[in-house]
C-alpha cells in the first residue's frame, strides 16, 4: 500500500478525469521577480492595479496624475505580460490583487508594488489561479494584516517562497479559457447594466434644471405648460438629524456609491463589531446621510438615503438630515442623485480645503445657504420618481443578471481549484 498526498479539484474536464494530480512549487520556481527601475524616468506612463479593473493607466482611471511625473525613476518597469501585486484589500481582493499586464504596452508602477515574470509565456491559468481561495490562503498563513488595517503585509521574498498548484499546460489551458469564455459573457452583461445607468444618468441631467434655468430641458407633455420650478431654502425642505446612538446600534453604515447606504462589515468584510459607536449619529429608513469624501463619480461628495435597514449608525463626520413635512424623500433621493445639487455644495466648499480626502464643507452653510429645486406641482413630483423608478427597475434586473454570473463564476472556480491536499490510499 503506498500512500501519497494527491492534489486535485472537486471539478475535473472530462478529457483529466485520470491525468495526473496537480504540482506544488514556490512561485520562485514558476517565475522571477522583476526589478528593474525606472532609469532617468525614461518611461512615464504610470499603471496602478485595481483591484476590479486589473492593471490599467493611472491618469485615465483616476482622471489625474497619481504619481509625480518628475519622480519616477525609483518606479519598477512593468512589461507587457508581466504580474504585479498590490497588498492593498478589498472585498473583491481578500488578500490584495495579483493582475497581469494586458495593455500591451510598457509602463512603469510604484515600488510599493511586487513585480514578477513567468518563466513560460502560456501563463494565463494563474491569473484565475491567484484569485482562487486556495492562493488567498496560502498568502494568509503567512502574512499580517498591516499597521494599516487596508493593507496585507508581506515580504517579496515571502511572497515568491509561497507553493503555488499548477496542473499541466493542457489542462490550465482548458480552465483559462472556460474562466476567459465566462468573463466574456459576463462584459456583455455589465456593459448593458453599464448602458442603462448612462441612460439615467442623462436622463435625470434633463429631468432637473440645470443652474442658471428654471425648468428642466425635459418635461413630460402634461406639464409642458406648468409654470417654473421653485427654489426652496435647504432649511425649509429638511430638519437635520443629530440623534445619537444610546442604545449602541451595531449597523454602522458606510456609503457605496453603487448601492448607497450599507452595513460597513459587509462591505469591507471585516469584523468592526468591537468598535464603540455610542457616539455615532442614529438614522432611520428614508433619512439621509452626506459623505463630504469625494470621488470621481461624486466630486462634491455623496448623498444617500437608507432604503436597506430601519436603523442605522454613521460617523459624525456624516451630515444627516431628513424631509421636513409635504416633501418627498423618493423626489429628493433622486434630486441629489442627478448631480444638479453639486455646484450648490461647490458654492459654499472652502476652495483649497480638502483635508484627508474631504470637502471642508460646514453644517452652518449646508443648512442656511443652499437650495433645492422642486416642481410646481406633487404630480410632477410623482411623475418624475415613477419614470426613474422604472429604469431603477431595469438596472435592478441587469444587475441581478450580472450578480448571478459572478455567483457562478465564483462556485466554479471553487471547483475548478483545489482547496487542499487530500490523502489517497493506492493499492
Amino acid at each position: 500500500m503506498n500512500k501519497e498526498n494527491k492534489i486535485v479539484p472537486e471539478l475535473r474536464f472530462p478529457e483529466f478525469k485520470n491525468a495526473k494530480p496537480w504540482s506544488e512549487t514556490a512561485l520562485k520556481n514558476l517565475a522571477e521577480r522583476i526589478v528593474k527601475k525606472n532609469t532617468g524616468s525614461l518611461i512615464t506612463k504610470v499603471f496602478t492595479n485595481s483591484a476590479i479593473d486589473g492593471i490599467v493607466d493611472q491618469r485615465e482611471y483616476f482622471d489625474k496624475d497619481i504619481a509625480d511625473k518628475n519622480n519616477l525613476e525609483n518606479y519598477y518597469v512593468v512589461e507587457p505580460g508581466d504580474y504585479v501585486y498590490n497588498p492593498r484589500i478589498s472585498v473583491v481582493a481578500p488578500v490584495g490583487p495579483i493582475s497581469k499586464n494586458n495593455l500591451n504596452i510598457t509602463g512603469a508602477m510604484s515600488p510599493l508594488y511586487t513585480v514578477f515574470r513567468f518563466n513560460e509565456k502560456e501563463n494565463s491559468f494563474y491569473e484565475y489561479y491567484f484569485k482562487s481561495n486556495h492562493w488567498y490562503e496560502s498568502i494568509r498563513k503567512v502574512a499580517n494584516t498591516g499597521a494599516r488595517y487596508d493593507r496585507i503585509s508581506i515580504t517579496d521574498s515571502i511572497l515568491m517562497e509561497i507553493p503555488v498548484l499548477y496542473p499541466e499546460l493542457k489542462e490550465q489551458q482548458k480552465i483559462a479559457f472556460c474562466l476567459y469564455t465566462l468573463d466574456k459573457l459576463m462584459d456583455v452583461q455589465k456593459e448593458k447594466l453599464q448602458v442603462l445607468k448612462e441612460y439615467k444618468k442623462g436622463l435625470m441631467q434633463n429631468l432637473f434644471p440645470q443652474v442658471g434655468q428654471k425648468t428642466p430641458k425635459l418635461r413630460f407633455d402634461e406639464f409642458r405648460n406648468s409654470s417654473d420650478w421653485k427654489e426652496i431654502p435647504f432649511n425649509k425642505a429638511f430638519q437635520r438629524v443629530t440623534r445619537k446612538n444610546v442604545a449602541n446600534n451595531k449597523n454602522i453604515l458606510t456609503i457605496s456609491a453603487q448601492k448607497g447606504l450599507v452595513n460597513q462589515e459587509d462591505f469591507f468584510s471585516k469584523n468592526i463589531a468591537s468598535r464603540d459607536v455610542s457616539n455615532y449619529y442614529l438614522i432611520k429608513k428614508d433619512e439621509f446621510a452626506y459623505n463630504k469624501s469625494y470621488s470621481k463619480d461624486y466630486p462634491m461628495g455623496a448623498i444617500k438615503k437608507l432604503n436597506k435597514y430601519e436603523l442605522g449608525v454613521v460617523s459624525t463626520l456624516y451630515i444627516c438630515f431628513k424631509c421636513q413635512q409635504g416633501f418627498s424623500h423618493e423626489y429628493f433621493e433622486h434630486f441629489f442623485e442627478s448631480g444638479v445639487f453639486n455646484e450648490e455644495i461647490e458654492r459654499i466648499a472652502q476652495e483649497g480645503a480638502r483635508n484627508h480626502g474631504l470637502l471642508n464643507v460646514s453644517v452652518t452653510d449646508f443648512f442656511e445657504t443652499l437650495f433645492v429645486k422642486v416642481p410646481p406641482s406633487k404630480a410632477e413630483e410623482q411623475k418624475i420618481s415613477s419614470c426613474i423608478l422604472t429604469i431603477d427597475d431595469l438596472i435592478v434586473a441587469q444587475s441581478d443578471k450580472v450578480e448571478q454570473l459572478e455567483l457562478h463564476k465564483k462556485g466554479l472556480m471553487q471547483g475548478l481549484f483545489p482547496k487542499n491536499k487530500v490523502k489517497n490510499e493506492q493499492y
